[in-house]
């Protein structure tokens, strides 16, 4: 999302770009089977960037602290009644790009942003290219030919 743009939806349709992706899409749908066929619950969160601090612009919008990763994961574990769930895991961040209304329901609150790391990563970095594929896509890096390795 940039600017007024919607947050994306956990439900907006996963288009994997690399067998990690892939993989990543196949436990969701395993979690879902395991719920729909023998009604073990589970909660799946897809996870950006968890550090201390973001390590990129990009991570500006999908970092989450660990402090709040913590919450989140006792939110997911504590939570009655999540039948199979997607969560984005994310902090509260200024930059935010993702809906985080399916983790809220479990009870997570977020309490951190990325926001007062910003202006040190942008002096080092500049802001996001939109037209640099590994900025404009959710998919970051893994969707440039060839992958942009290391991140």
């Amino acid at each position: 999302p940039r600017g007024d743009d919607p947050l994306i939806p956990v439900g907006t349709p996963r288009r994997p770009d690399t067998f990690y992706g892939l993989s990543k899409s196949f436990g969701e749908d395993l979690a879902q089977f395991y719920w729909d066929k023998y009604g073990m619950e589970t909660v799946s969160v897809r996870i950006g960037s968890c550090f201390k601090e973001p390590r990129s612009v990009r991570m500006l919008s999908v970092w989450m602290s660990p402090e709040d990763g913590a919450r989140l994961f006792h939110a997911a574990l504590t939570a009655e009644d999540v039948g199979h769930t997607v969560v984005y895991g994310s902090s509260a961040n200024t930059r935010l790009w993702w809906d985080l209304t399916t983790a809220r329901a479990l009870g997570y609150e977020p309490q951190d942003d990325s926001e007062p790391f910003a202006e040190k990563l942008i002096a080092e970095h500049g802001d996001l290219d939109p037209e640099n594929v590994a900025h404009a896509y959710l998919g970051g890096h893994f969707v440039s030919e060839p992958p942009i390795w290391p991140y």
